[in-house]
């Protein structure tokens, strides 16, 4: 097979697996940041459906498996959520926003200390969607409020944001970094992530 071959085959790939919500190949990396820390970037381009995250294991999760405890966090375009509330009503994950906006002070805390006692869970709510329009989803308000808008721009907030994990049983302190790809395309989320001890 020839290379142009082989890019014709791995081209026709990505424009199948870009509609199927079960193809593990949203996650374009994730990479160690030496302090414990770890920044990764997802593909949550479709419209169509959200992209699900298991911190412990650093993998994406199939769609198939939403209503399951396996996941964390998911991305669907600007839009997030935890794996609770109407997201997955057996999931005993939520958000919190921290007091702090210093990853590392973040990071190293516990949830309680950074005035997070309790944490939000997924509920049917309205955002302001690129254009200035309205959208209702299913989701996270207080995560999903991590950019500021602009004229069809989204830069991060400097929010740090504390994930309860699908389980319940870890917290994760999540800095939303970006929203576009190295080519500018948006629909990209890049997030620093870190268990708290």
């Amino acid at each position: 097979m020839s290379d142009q071959d082989l890019f014709v085959n791995q081209l026709i790939t990505n424009l199948i697996n870009a509609g199927n919500p079960n193809a593990l190949d949203k996650i374009v990396y994730s990479k160690s940041n030496g302090d414990g820390s770890y920044t990764t970037r997802f593909n949550a381009t479709n419209l169509d459906f959200y992209i699900y995250f298991q911190f412990e294991g650093n993998k994406q999760i199939p769609f198939s498996e939403k209503d399951s405890l396996t996941w964390d966090f998911a991305f669907n375009r600007y839009k997030a959520a935890t794996n609770s509330g109407e997201t997955n009503r057996f999931g005993l994950g939520g958000a919190c926003k921290s007091n702090t906006t210093d990853f590392g002070t973040a990071s190293s805390n516990s949830a309680a200390s950074q005035g997070c006692s309790t944490f939000t869970v997924d509920v049917a709510t309205t955002t302001q969607g690129i254009g200035g329009a309205g959208a209702t989803y299913i989701g996270n308000a207080i995560v999903t409020e991590w950019y500021y808008y602009t004229i069809g721009f989204l830069s991060p907030k400097p929010d740090i944001f504390l994930i309860r994990g699908g389980t319940g049983a870890s917290t994760y302190a999540v800095h939303i970094e970006n929203y576009y790809s190295d080519a500018g395309t948006s629909g990209y989320p890049t997030i620093r992530w870190k268990k708290l001890p």
